[in-house]
């Protein structure tokens, strides 16, 4: 396993960043997750409203791994990507977060968020559609608080998966909850 290097981005936007140079990250089967130059970053698809709890994927000991699932997911730049080749990239993610030196618990904790943001990828039309939430202001609006309190709810629940590092139990576990 391993990563290229060190990425080289460019802030495109009040969230978003452009790769300025190729990147990628090999896992443990040997399968190359490219990010090509000018590839479009937001942050590993973890909900914003997580980032305080958790760290911005813009700094720390995931960095890295949110470059290469963002571009994995496509959600900037190609958003036809299938249900089964997000749940493996948010699988690759959690490999490049322990690669990267993340602990079992914080990389569980961290793929939960993942697996969580494309869930709660739908809430922000139901929230929006109904005025209750702003681009511009992140704290003490009803999606985030909600989104926090999901996402915690389920880490809390989720006590007995965190350091087993058996995602098939981790993902049942989640979409159960989800559903």
């Amino acid at each position: 396993m391993a990563f290229s290097g060190e990425p080289l981005t460019r802030w495109s936007g009040s969230r978003n960043m452009n790769l300025e140079e190729d990147f990628y990250f090999i896992d443990n089967q040997g399968i190359k997750w490219n990010a090509p130059k000018g590839s479009c970053l937001n942050g590993a698809t973890i909900p914003r409203a997580l980032w305080t709890a958790i760290g911005s994927p813009y700094s720390g000991t995931y960095r890295k791994s949110s470059i290469v699932h963002d571009v994995a997911v496509g959600e900037l730049c190609n958003r036809d990507v299938s249900n089964e080749d997000r749940k493996k990239a948010d699988r690759m993610f959690y490999e490049a977060c322990r690669h990267e030196g993340c602990s079992r618990r914080f990389a569980a904790i961290l793929y939960i968020g993942v697996r969580f943001g494309s869930w709660s990828a739908q809430l922000s039309s139901v929230f929006k559609s109904a005025n209750l939430s702003s681009r511009e202001i992140y704290r003490n609006n009803p999606e985030n608080e909600y989104v926090s309190q999901k996402f915690w709810e389920i880490v809390d629940s989720a006590e007995s998966y965190l350091e087993t590092e058996d995602l098939d139990q981790l993902d049942m576990f989640v979409e159960a909850k989800l559903d």
